[in-house]
């Protein structure tokens, strides 16, 4: 059985917010607005922010002069206001989420329009960093000399002593943003040399949420070229296309023999090839979700789940023109019109439940149900 999703309108916006208020700072920033996956013939207009006010500095946080970052990922709807929001990631558990919550749900917009009329705009994703003023992108003397030693230890092979050495960067308490960032690149790091690919990967993309703003273009380089890598790996190829892309933008100069470019390619072929595109996943708990979840990229718009082990109750597809839910039939293979753009799919149930899902190839010339 095939089921096709209904058409919504692809929009996509880019805003950046710049606040500074007494000893701390606020930036949101949208992350990761996707590309169109086909020509769009009704006009329109994408959503434009109105009112921002700027998230409050926990004082817990402040006090104790922590700084963060929160993802957040929302809609607009045709009033202007926000919703669904939720938080995709962020560097502490418990901290700031709810101060970014709080701020999104405040956010207005001029809405998006389609053929002149107010439309929802689905799947927008913005950044809140978290800054205490006059720390920006430093590290202290104690964190830069830990991180040296556990990169030589890492690079040793001595495994053991490099856990240890970040074990100890882990509990410090006070942390700045930077150091948020190289502590991820040099977990990053560490599982690399462990061969744990998934690990790796989630490190090398949470270090990615900030490293534009707080490292150096030599780190940020690397990381885009790891992110790349893990991506393609892990199957992931609209993630690792997409990052080669800001590559590209990044290092104007890149060689024309790096290796980069015939992996890109590599991954590009594969995306487009005839083969199933895989990948395993277990649904877990996290905070502000309505039920354990799994979370997975799409790669293309036709897709199956199987291999069930305990219990899938729902499937949700969030894309950038709309979003719908349905019951989940392990005998179903969902459709998603190419004019959804860029979709994401959280899979519900309950926590522990494994399952692997396969993405089909474009069949040519098939029949989809209406």
């Amino acid at each position: 059985m095939t089921t096709t999703l209904p058409i919504g309108e692809v929009m996509k916006s880019v805003f950046l917010l710049l606040i500074i208020i007494c000893s701390w700072s606020v930036y949101a920033a949208d992350l990761e607005t996707g590309e169109d996956t086909a020509e769009i013939q009704e006009t329109g207009t994408f959503a434009v922010p109105i009112l921002h006010d700027p998230p409050k500095y926990p004082i817990s946080a402040l006090r104790r002069h922590i700084e963060g970052w929160v993802v957040v990922r929302f809609s607009v709807l045709e009033d202007g206001t926000t919703a669904d929001i939720e938080v995709v990631d962020t560097n502490v558990e418990d901290l700031f989420e709810e101060a970014a919550i709080r701020a999104a749900s405040a956010w207005t917009y001029r809405p998006a329009t389609r053929d002149g009329k107010p439309t929802t705009q689905y799947n927008k994703t913005a950044r809140l960093l978290f800054i205490v003023k006059g720390q920006d992108n430093i590290v202290s003397k104690q964190f830069q000399n830990t991180y040296k030693k556990a990169l030589l230890r890492i690079k040793d092979g001595d495994m053991a002593t490099a856990k240890d050495l970040i074990g100890k960067l882990d509990a410090t308490e006070k942390r700045l943003l930077a150091e948020v960032c190289y502590l991820d690149v040099l977990k990053a790091r560490y599982f690399e040399k462990e061969g744990d690919k998934k690990k790796a990967n989630r490190h090398v993309e949470r270090a990615l949420v900030i490293a534009d703003d707080v490292v150096s273009k030599n780190i940020y380089v690397y990381l885009l070229k790891r992110s790349v890598v893990n991506n393609g790996l892990l199957n992931n190829y609209q993630k690792s296309l997409k990052r080669y892309a800001t590559l590209l933008e990044v290092d104007r100069h890149l060689a024309a023999d790096d290796p980069i470019h015939d992996f890109a390619k590599r991954v590009k072929q594969e995306l487009n090839g005839q083969n199933y595109i895989t990948s395993s996943g277990e649904l877990a708990d996290c905070n502000h979700c309505k039920s354990p979840v799994w979370r997975r990229r799409l790669n293309r718009n036709h897709f199956s789940i199987d291999q069930v082990v305990g219990t899938v109750n729902e499937i949700k597809i969030v894309c950038q023109s709309g979003t719908v839910l349905v019951a989940y039939d392990q005998d179903t293979v969902w459709s998603i019109n190419k004019n959804w753009g860029e979709c994401f799919l959280r899979v519900y149930g309950e926590a522990g439940t494994t399952l692997r899902l396969l993405e089909h190839p474009d069949p040519a010339n098939a029949k989809q149900a209406d």
